[in-house]
């Protein structure tokens, strides 16, 4: 199980909540800090979970946003906030709407770019006036790391306790046979 520092925390749930991570594929995600120049590739290898830039073992903010990216994206994104939307494409904050598009993966909104004239998707979401999803998906993915964490603590007294009572066994057989043993040569 991967332990995430408190500073690692913060900055990957930074990174998540300003929308700096993109998933490329089920297992590669690119994440990037916002005074970073260049994305940070995290990927599934072997059955773990890298970012390309470690060079030590501890894990990064990229990975803890990525991560936190995969297990929330099931669920509904937050309200869009229209005046700050710009072109997918050029970058130009002159855009209109322009109808829905509706498909397997549900109800978009579709937008036109004044500028470029080129159309782009965004998945549509109906206010939900005081809900905050994001906070409360960081909240729930805390508590269940902290559950698989005290999980693997409870599970390492536990073996911690075998050995120590298989030790104690051995011991009090082992005085009992020397006990015998005196017995015999007296």
């Amino acid at each position: 199980m991967m332990t995430f520092s408190d500073e690692a925390r913060k900055e990957g749930f930074e990174i998540f909540k300003k929308g700096l991570v993109r998933r490329l594929s089920p297992t590669h995600f690119a994440a990037r800090k916002e005074y970073d120049q260049g994305w940070q590739l995290v990927e599934l290898k072997s059955g773990k979970w890298v970012c390309d830039c470690q060079t030590h073992e501890e894990p990064c903010p990229h990975l803890y946003a990525a991560l936190l990216q995969r297990t929330t994206s099931k669920l509904q994104p937050e309200p869009l906030d229209e005046e700050h939307l710009k072109c997918r494409y050029c970058g130009s904050p002159d855009v209109a709407r322009c109808g829905f598009r509706y498909n397997a993966r549900g109800i978009s909104r579709r937008y036109k770019c004044n500028e470029c004239e080129r159309k782009f998707s965004i998945v549509h979401v109906q206010n939900n006036a005081g809900a905050r999803p994001s906070e409360l998906t960081w909240l729930l993915n805390e508590i269940g790391m902290l559950t698989a964490r005290l999980t693997d603590l409870l599970i390492e007294v536990n073996e911690r306790m075998e050995v120590t009572s298989h030790f104690t066994e051995n011991a009090t057989t082992d005085s009992s046979l020397q006990e015998t043993d005196e017995d015999k040569k007296a």
